[in-house]
């Protein structure tokens, strides 16, 4: 045997029984005990957080295990674990993105390796501050395609408010008025970029340092509250969205028309402001995850809705973040790099594998793998060899599969040991299954791909005797 077989052999062994370790998991591959996260032993402001570790979550019953790539900082995070309704010791953080990891029982509709968004109720259980969470699928959507991950972590919970106030209980119309305080938070700038979107002329207060940014996303008067006072330059609007509270929302009843609405998401509208009957104070409305992100989704996929993300920090930079987000400044949102560390950046030269077969780009095959990486293994019970150039020049079609909405395929496992990682892809497609057990080894500029020993086979010839994958080492 020359040294290349051997090379090839003892890769394929080691791929074999990490394939094999990890086949018994009942999550979609193997997964650590214990992850990182931001913790918070009593109530407290962000001084009192510190990074731990702690145990990995299992999901219950309808419920799946995200590992989170991005996290954003709301007020509501400090203000729950500041006024002690967290279950001590307790992970804060609602929002998040990142793909499914493992899978409750009854859960359908999702899939591992699915990239999702959504929001963790991080009163009732470990929140978004971590590397991985538990989260009901009632919680989730799709990652939006027009949104990177750190921006699909930025969006929920204030297109979630933003949708509750301006849509639901103020019933936004085309052709009105509205002003929205704290137009540039980040609240506020989905409730001018929602109005906007729905036909609404939208006018907004904010220090005058975002008035472009404002102007950026729809606003047609831009108010700086630190130098003029809103009532004297606006009258007789349908809606007043007030995201300040105190005197700001006071003074709010003043520039509504005869029978317009005012809604508050600080506290509560007082009841003086509303009894004369002359505006309208709607009810708040119901918190409902599911309908306010899907409510969004057209509106992002149609490039009508963007996240600005102001800054972002690493898990280890929680507390700046969050004393930067309590400091009131925020253009937009801050996000947390989750930066699940090692196994990220192997998952990148994967993560490019699956883009190349999604979309045909040669780009994404070369990103992937080493310049003299091989390709091994069997199709149907035969066998070959290859090298990667070629099965990159024979893939690269430029364009995506005519038969890409029936395709799915995903990252099963990835094991790190020093330099060198192992990884199994599997592949479901109606023409073709397979099992891609991939090797590689961290470069200067990156992981690489430098070995991909499959195992593939046609679904129409794996009857009972056929030489492919027992249904057991299927996912």
């Amino acid at each position: 045997m020359n040294s290349k077989s051997l090379k090839i052999a003892l890769l394929l062994g080691a791929l074999t029984t990490s394939a094999m370790t990890n086949a018994d998991a009942q999550s979609c591959g193997a997964l650590p005990t214990h992850m990182r996260a931001a913790r918070i032993h009593a109530p407290g402001g962000p001084e009192a957080l510190r990074v731990e570790s702690v145990p990995v979550p299992t999901p219950a019953a309808g419920e799946v295990l995200v590992r989170v790539h991005h996290a954003s900082v709301n007020p509501v995070d400090w203000k729950l674990q500041q006024a002690g309704r967290l279950p001590f010791p307790a992970t804060p953080g609602g929002d998040f993105a990142g793909e499914i990891v493992a899978r409750g029982a009854g859960v359908d509709g999702y899939d591992c390796g699915d990239q999702v968004a959504g929001i963790v109720d991080q009163a009732a259980r470990g929140g978004s501050y971590a590397e991985y969470l538990s989260v009901p699928v009632s919680e989730i959507v799709p990652r939006p395609a027009a949104f990177s991950m750190a921006e699909a972590a930025a969006y929920p919970t204030v297109a979630v408010a933003a949708w509750r106030y301006l849509v639901v209980a103020a019933n936004v119309q085309a052709g009105e008025r509205v002003l929205v305080h704290g137009g540039a938070g980040g609240v506020g700038s989905m409730v001018v970029q929602i109005a906007r979107a729905r036909g609404a002329e939208v006018i907004a207060t904010a220090s005058e340092r975002n008035h472009d940014y404002l102007r950026e996303v729809g606003v047609v008067q831009a108010i700086d509250y630190r130098s003029t006072r809103f009532e004297d330059v606006v009258k007789e609007v349908d809606i007043v969205v007030d995201t300040v509270g105190g005197d700001t929302l006071l003074r709010s009843a003043a520039v509504l028309r005869d029978g317009g609405r005012l809604v508050t998401l600080v506290g509560n509208v007082p009841p003086e402001l509303c009894a004369d009957g002359r505006i309208l104070c709607p009810p708040r409305a119901p918190w409902n995850v599911r309908q306010g992100l899907e409510g969004v989704a057209t509106l992002i996929a149609a490039g009508k809705l963007k996240v600005n993300i102001d800054r972002s920090y690493g898990l280890d930079g929680i507390v700046a973040a969050q004393q930067y987000n309590r400091d009131g400044h925020t253009r937009g949102k801050v996000v947390i790099d989750i930066g699940p560390g090692v196994e990220a950046a192997v998952r990148v030269p994967l993560q490019a594998y699956l883009d190349g077969h999604a979309t045909g780009l040669e780009s994404h095959f070369r990103r992937a793998f080493s310049d003299d990486a091989i390709l091994v293994g069997t199709k149907d019970g035969r066998y070959g060899q290859r090298s990667a150039k070629d099965y990159i020049a024979q893939s690269a079609s430029g364009h995506a599969p005519a038969d890409e909405d029936r395709r799915r395929r995903w990252i099963r496992s990835v094991t790190v040991t020093g330099k060198v990682a192992t990884a199994v892809i599997e592949l479901d497609y109606p023409s073709m299954r397979a099992l891609d057990h991939m090797s590689l080894v961290k470069f200067a500029d990156g992981w690489k791909i430098v070995v991909k020993a499959y195992d593939a086979w046609t679904p129409a010839l794996a009857g009972p005797s056929a030489s492919g994958p027992s249904s057991a080492r299927r996912h």
